[in-house]
Formats: C-alpha cells, structure tokens, sequence
C-alpha cells in the first residue's frame, strides 16, 4: 500500500470516529481534530503524543485509533500489546468496532500474556476510577466481568453499584442484574464496600 493511501485511510479513520461514534463533548472532538490536522499535514509525532495522551485521559475514541496505529506500525512501531491495552480498553468504554482489532490480535498474543495485560489494564483503570473518572467506574465494573480470568460479579456490583449512586441512570440494570449472582451473606459487605469508595471518590469531588 503506497505511503500516501495510508494517511488516506487514518484520515477517514478519524473523520469515522469523530462523526459516528460516541460523543464525549466538544472539548475531546477539538483534540481529536488535533489529531487529525497533525496527520493530514504529515506531523505524525505529534500526531502519536496527541493520541497517547487522550488514551491516557481515557478517551475511547482515541484509545480505539491509537490502538489501530500500533497495530498496522505504519507510523510508529509496531506494538501488539499497547494496541491489545488500548483496544481492550476503548471497547470497555463502548466502541464495539475495537473488537474488530482485538480479533486481529487475538493470535498474535497467547494467552498468559493476555492476562497479564488485563491485569495492566484493572490498574489502569481502578486508578482512574477511585480519581472519579465516571466512565471508568463502568469500565471496571465491566472489566469484572469480560476481562477477569473468572467473572466477579462482587466486584462488578461494587462498582456499579458506585455508578449508579454517582447517578450514572445506566448502570442500575447491570447492578441489579448482579444481585442474583451474590449470596446474601457477603452482600452487605461488599456493599460497605461500595460505600467507602464512594465516600473517598466524592471526597474528592468525584
């Protein structure tokens, strides 16, 4: 593929991203179409530290173009487990179609590296979340269940569980549907739980 026919297809990438996907204000669409200009105008280091540092602040629609760039390696490196992160990451805050690049990977990476990548990632974004980053506390409640080696559907409560009373309306299905998994007897803890991160989270002016 020519040189060019590459930056094509990030363009319309981006203009994909920015247009049908979801929207996360105006502020984040004005740095992605930072992004974009860095691109069309062939600035690609910039381009990559606009990228890294809107994935970093949890952005899923950067996450998920980051995650593209660092698997195709045509302007940066090449690096499988960065794009497998972000991927993963961007598909826990709602962009479906990063399943398409972690089907791309899904045999490049084994298994126990994939583990340990998760892990990498309930850091990542147990840090965000107890900051008070909303959509990371719906994201690690999600990890709970898609990315944990077994689902944990105390841990997913717990914090959906603080979504919903950070009045994300979204959350309550899920928390809810978690209650049937959860014997009585370690309700009430994990609920104290619940309570002590929220406490600190608003404390925070979460």
């Amino acid at each position: 593929m020519k040189f060019n026919q590459i930056i094509f297809l990030f363009i319309l990438a981006i203009n994909f991203l920015i247009f049908n996907t979801i929207s996360y204000g105006n502020n984040h669409n004005s740095n992605i179409n930072n992004v974009y200009e860095h691109l069309r105008n062939k600035q690609f280091s910039e381009a990559i530290k606009e990228l890294e540092t809107l994935s970093k602040t949890n952005k899923p629609k950067a996450q998920l173009l980051y995650s593209k760039i660092l698997y195709s390696g045509e302007i940066t490196t090449q690096d499988f487990e960065m794009s497998y992160f972000w991927a993963s990451t961007s598909k826990l805050g709602g962009l479906k179609k990063s399943s398409g690049v972690l089907d791309k990977l899904n045999n490049l990476i084994d298994d126990e590296n994939k583990i340990k990548i998760n892990e990498k990632i309930k850091i990542y974004l147990e840090k965000l979340a107890l900051s008070g980053n909303k959509l990371a506390i719906v994201q690690i409640a999600k990890w709970n269940l898609e990315f944990s080696p077994e689902p944990n559907y105390e841990n997913a409560y717990k914090w959906y569980n603080i979504a919903v009373a950070l009045g994300i309306k979204s959350a309550k299905v899920k928390r809810d549907e978690m209650l049937k998994n959860i014997e009585n007897q370690r309700l009430f803890e994990i609920q104290k739980e619940s309570i002590k991160i929220f406490n600190k989270i608003k404390n925070l002016g979460g």
